[in-house]
């Protein structure tokens, strides 16, 4: 049984949250957007969206989106007010006198004792949703496969990616079968306090990738790791900020010692289907990787 209840969508203009606004689109779900971005907000309004303009650092902003809202899609940017954001938004829920469940779209391993400062943010915002009152249900994805799309401009380059990932392994997940996911959970009313553990169907390495790379483009594409202070050294170059560079090396260390080296069936015990393969998501974004 689908619910027709309202839905309200937070982060859209990211992979994840882009995916779950297309796939509830096209169902002509009950959906509400927020956004603070003016000019986003008009776009969708002229797709016949329901949209808010508000921002998750200012609390009193946040009354208007919730109002007659039944599902919340809780997607909040990684930065370090991401904790503040997600609280503001779970407050605003308690006090709309609705009671939405929250879909709170978390990280694997969520621990207060994670080696990662984002999965330390993610265990402070689940203790707040079991502390407030209301149903929630927690969606917890291992790493992205459209990540590895940070490393087109060298593949198309130079046939080359550099990471700082040694060989370890991650079990990443194509965020088209998150929002897959999303999209089941959010309209059935039967995942109430469950936690779904998302992963891609095998852990992988970079040196995996990069063979799948050159079957998909017919040339030899060759993993070269790189020490975690190039790394970050890089991403300063690209105007990354010195905080979200060392969160990021955080996760590639951890990676890099096995800490994501592991799968489950939750994608399809939920969807019904595998997920999707890295030689499947290759050959979706071959153009993105330099495919003529």
């Amino acid at each position: 049984m689908t619910t027709t209840e309202k839905i309200l969508l937070t982060g859209v203009t990211g992979n994840v949250g882009g995916a779950v606004l297309n796939r509830l689109y096209a169902t002509n779900a009950d959906l509400r957007v927020l956004t603070r971005d003016e000019a986003q907000a008009r776009s969708l309004r002229a797709r016949g969206i329901d949209v808010v303009v508000a921002d998750f650092l200012k609390p009193e902003t946040l009354g208007p989106a919730l109002a007659g809202v039944r599902q919340v899609f809780l997607l909040t940017p990684i930065s370090p007010e991401q904790e503040t954001q997600a609280n503001n938004v779970i407050e605003a829920a308690t006090r709309s006198g609705e009671q939405p469940r929250i879909v709170r779209l978390s990280v694997h391993q969520a621990s207060h004792e994670a080696p990662t400062r984002i999965s330390r943010q993610h265990a402070a915002i689940e203790d707040a949703l079991a502390t407030s009152g209301l149903p929630y249900t927690l969606l917890r994805p291992q790493s992205f496969m459209q990540n590895t799309l940070a490393s087109a401009p060298t593949v198309v380059a130079e046939g080359m990616i550099y990471q700082p990932f040694k060989a370890g392994k991650l079990a990443m997940i194509d965020v088209r079968d998150i929002a897959a996911v999303a999209e089941k959970v959010l309209t059935e009313p039967s995942h109430v306090g469950a936690v779904y553990t998302l992963t891609g169907p095998a852990a992988i390495s970079f040196e995996d990738v990069a063979r799948s790379l050159s079957v998909t483009l017919g040339r030899d594409i060759r993993y070269v790791n790189v020490s975690l202070d190039a790394a970050k050294d890089a991403m300063l170059r690209r105007g990354v900020s010195a905080w979200m560079a060392d969160a990021l090396n955080e996760y590639a260390k951890a990676h890099s010692e096995g800490y994501s080296d592991f799968t489950t069936d939750d994608v399809e015990r939920l969807t019904g289907h595998p997920p999707t393969s890295y030689a499947k998501f290759a050959c979706d974004f071959a153009q993105r990787f330099g495919a003529e």
